[in-house]
């Protein structure tokens, strides 16, 4: 590992960043995508070098770096921002990289940083849409007064495995895209995160393809304007397909519901109705496809019996 940067007061600067949707590129661009990811950490290696950034690890297409500064840091980032965006990528895809920046105290173990802030830098880069640069606080207070940055206050949200909402801001320069989306895998503050972590085998139905699962309907209803729910399914293995439920309100994550199952003790509804303050399941359902029937909708209030040889995302 290279000699660790001077820190400037408030310790070291961190970025992170990877693609994102890559695995939808890696089906896209299939043999090419290796030569994509290639170029594209090249690009950001060299724009970050050119600011005093040292790489000091990388994983999939996640690269992560140090600067001894929080203006060196905004600063490359922007340069890489523009340099990805100003290219031309294989079979007309547009590939976008998401960039989350952080400064605070660490200490070397082993050759590596370890600390608190590297934990949630990572969780900031996870919270950035692909384009667009997210930094906290120690960043925008930093960078506030320095020529050519803008900074949106986008809220307080909380982050994954952080008990504090922190104020998240989007990185503005020219040549970056002022839109995005609000942060992703964050909530804002006052709205809630439910996470079933142990559930005992045979709480939710089998699935009938662990392997390709099917997403379940969910029904709803809300007094509040401007919320909308986003329902996805994941194979989990002996205890029926996994849920996990975003409730958005304006388009921001106000609540989050993971590990629910279809049935069971962990009822997507019965968890859901006692945690929401947004929506109320009235119904949620999975199509089904035994054997020579088509695939058909079973209420979740209905305990069916587990099928001979049956097996219990994002």
């Amino acid at each position: 590992m290279a000699a660790m940067p001077a820190a400037a007061e408030g310790g070291l600067t961190f970025v992170f960043s990877d693609i994102e949707g890559s695995t939808r590129l890696v089906e896209e661009l299939a043999n090419e995508y290796g030569l994509a990811l290639r170029i594209c950490r090249r690009m950001v290696v060299n724009a970050f070098a050119q600011h005093g950034g040292q790489e000091f690890g990388n994983e999939g297409d996640g690269q992560f770096f140090v600067f001894s500064t929080p203006a060196t840091a905004a600063a490359a980032a922007v340069a890489g921002q523009r340099k990805i965006d100003a290219s031309e990528w294989p079979d007309g895809v547009r590939l976008r990289v998401r960039m989350g920046i952080h400064c605070g105290p660490v200490h070397l173990s082993g050759g590596e940083y370890v600390g608190m802030t590297i934990h949630e830098v990572a969780r900031v880069s996870a919270a950035a849409n692909g384009g667009q640069v997210l930094c906290t606080a120690a960043i925008a207070d930093a960078v506030r007064d320095v020529a050519g940055f803008e900074l949106r206050d986008l809220g307080r949200f909380t982050l994954r495995g952080f008990g504090e909402a922190r104020t998240l801001y989007q990185l503005l320069a020219d040549g970056l895209d002022p839109s995005a989306p609000s942060p992703r895998n964050a909530v804002r503050e006052g709205g809630n995160r439910v996470v079933i972590w142990r559930r005992s085998p045979g709480d939710g139905p089998p699935s009938s393809s662990p392997a390709a699962p099917v997403e379940p309907t969910i029904d709803w209803t809300s007094h509040v304007p401007g919320v909308d729910v986003v329902v996805h399914c994941h194979p989990a293995d002996s205890i029926g397909d996994v849920v996990h439920l975003t409730v958005l309100r304006d388009g921001v994550v106000e609540e989050e519901y993971d590990g629910l199952t279809i049935g069971g003790a962990a009822d997507v509804a019965a968890v859901v109705n006692a945690n929401s303050r947004l929506i109320a399941v009235t119904a949620a359902r999975i199509p089904l496809a035994p054997a020579g029937d088509s695939p058909q909708a079973v209420p979740v209030s209905t305990p069916r019996p587990r099928a001979t040889g049956g097996g219990a995302e994002r």
